[in-house]
């Protein structure tokens, strides 16, 4: 058991139980010695859903438009 389970109010065991329960993901960790605090994050990170893009987007739609060439874009022709 490690010293951050003694000051807790709840138990590890406690809090994986209640995470598998309720469909939840469950990691200790410790800001003050930063254990697990890189591995949550990317964890994290593998579980969210991929982006997908919008069927009906609102507000302005950009375009993709051909570069212009250095030779004919200018400010002032």
């Amino acid at each position: 058991m490690s010293k951050f389970l003694v000051n807790c109010m709840i138990s590890e065991l406690e809090a994986q139980t209640y995470a598998q329960e309720n469909g939840l993901f469950f990691m200790e960790t410790s800001a003050k010695t930063a254990a697990n605090v890189n591995d949550v994050f990317s964890e994290i990170a593998k579980r969210l859903p991929r982006l997908q893009p919008a069927q009906n987007p609102s507000g302005m739609v950009l375009m993709d438009r051909p570069a212009q060439t250095p030779a004919t874009a200018s400010c002032c022709s």
